[in-house]
């Protein structure tokens, strides 16, 4: 197994694009951007991040991302990405939990870090780049250092297919055959100006935000979170050719628009949960683009991308597999009789992950003869491409950020007289999911406390959005919850 990061450092030395970062109204240009990222490589090095060292990077979108995960990878580190907004107390229970020493941050506070007993500092390499710095003692209670060092390799929290959090190994070639596969189905050249306004953490924005830019030299332009007007302003100044955007985003981008979808953008993507024919046939009245659903996963990278045209492709449908890319649809074992043609999407290609972080170092058990099982049920129809008819997992969707309920019920459980909690997911009217909370306690526990418990410890999308007090779980007689009871 291959885990050199070289072809991600090789791709980043090269680099002669320019990060446009809406927020601060900087410019960074390429000598700027790699001057920022050698002199953050050696704060590093000298804040004693060693090779191997697993550091848990909350940054957020902008060269300060770029930067931070090219700094640490060629200091030898094994950067694990995680959401900007991510709280201290979350930040520091997801290195306990990962065994990992450093965290890094650039919204969160370094008192924060000090709040959690953690010794901290500010890592400061640029005047664009400056980060919170916190330690975590491996001797600390619930640190799991188990885990294999893996010097330079990305890590990326999902939630598999199962429901349970595990942490995807994407070395430096996958990572780049993603890109390359992106850059060969839509085009992408030097020329190109790229709008970041997904999470750059999240993998589809890692891919199509930070490694397409890196390896085609395109220009980024972001901003830390996503904003109607930022989006306006970035399409009214800048030359933006491609926007990955996710259904939510491009929904909120209708109301007002006007005429400011109109301009210089040639290619709109939509990721993380489906597109509506609404939201699709709005969008391109408003606009003049056809939206191209994109599909992947965090373990597979990308799948597929809608091809250009004039028919516009929503729904279940996210197109064909990109080049480099093989799908399968198997029966299901246990569902002989579904529908003929639906089964179990599986998924060969060369941006895999190499599995799982584990204790003797990668769990290559998902990966079987190149395969990978993503959890979807689909079907391929005639022309080869994908319609995806749902998840066999609980995770939760919220506007293309995934939520595991066994997360949220650990943080709900640790309140004082809290007896079981389930978390489910909420249905809204577009289509799209939201997190609900269903909670026993001992005695009166009023929902506030719990809103505010929930708002110390989680980053703002796990939190649940409906609280419902019961005096029992529905239960069957097997003892199994009943979700078809919950309210």
């Amino acid at each position: 197994m291959d885990t050199s990061p070289l072809p991600i450092l090789d791709a980043a030395e090269r680099y002669g694009g320019r990060f446009v970062d809406l927020d601060r109204e900087l410019v960074i240009e390429a000598a700027g951007f790699h001057a920022g990222r050698q002199a953050l490589a050696t704060r590093l090095t000298a804040w004693g991040l060693a090779p191997g060292a697993r550091v848990v990077v909350s940054v957020s979108n902008g060269p300060q991302f770029v930067a931070t995960l090219v700094s640490i990878l060629a200091a030898g580190g094994s950067p694990l990405l995680v959401h900007a907004k991510t709280p201290a107390t979350e930040l520091k229970r997801t290195a306990l939990r990962f065994g990992a020493e450093f965290i890094v941050a650039d919204e969160c506070p370094v008192g924060d870090f000090e709040a959690e007993s953690l010794p901290s500092t500010t890592l400061e390499a640029a005047d664009w780049l400056q980060l919170s710095a916190g330690r975590v003692d491996s001797g600390t209670p619930g640190f799991h250092g188990e885990f294999a060092a893996l010097p330079g390799v990305p890590l990326h929290p999902t939630s598999g297919t199962t429901g349970v959090p595990k942490v995807a190994v994407r070395p430096g070639f996958a990572a780049t055959e993603e890109a390359r596969h992106y850059i060969e189905t839509l085009g992408v050249t030097s020329d190109d100006t790229i709008m970041a306004v997904a999470p750059m953490c999240h993998a589809y924005a890692y891919g199509m935000c930070v490694m397409v830019p890196l390896l085609s030299g395109a220009a980024v332009v972001s901003m830390r979170g996503f904003q109607a007007g930022k989006v306006f302003q970035g399409l009214a100044q800048e030359p933006v050719t491609i926007l990955p955007a996710v259904p939510a985003m491009l929904d909120v981008l209708l109301f007002g628009a006007g005429d400011r979808l109109r301009g210089t953008v040639r290619t709109v993507l939509s990721a993380g949960s489906p597109l509506s024919e609404r939201t699709a046939e709005r969008f391109h009245a408003r606009s003049g683009a056809t939206i191209r659903p994109l599909y992947g996963t965090t373990e597979t990278g990308g799948i597929t991308i809608a091809p250009a045209g004039e028919q516009q492709i929503a729904g279940s449908c996210v197109g064909p597999p990109m080049e480099g890319v093989e799908a399968q649809v198997r029966p299901h074992p246990e569902h002989s009789d579904a529908q003929p043609g639906v089964g179990r999407l599986f998924i060969r290609s060369s941006s895999m992950m190499s599995g799982y972080l584990a204790s003797d170092g990668v769990d290559t058990s998902p990966v079987v003869d190149g395969w990978f099982e993503t959890g979807d049920l689909a079907r391929i129809d005639e022309h080869g491409y994908i319609h995806l008819l749902g998840r066999e997992a609980d995770v939760i969707n919220v506007e293309g950020l995934k939520v595991i309920p066994s997360e949220v019920e650990e943080v709900i459980a640790a309140i004082p007289g809290v007896v079981e909690v389930k978390v489910y997911a909420g249905a809204r009217k577009s289509g799209g999911q939201f997190i609900k909370a269903a909670v026993v306690a001992e005695s009166a526990l009023d929902v506030q406390t719990i809103r505010a418990h929930c708002e110390k410890h989680l980053v703002y999308y796990k939190r649940p959005e409906r609280i419902h007090p019961l005096d029992a779980l529905p239960r069957s007689p097997a003892g199994k919850i009943q979700r078809d009871k919950l309210p």
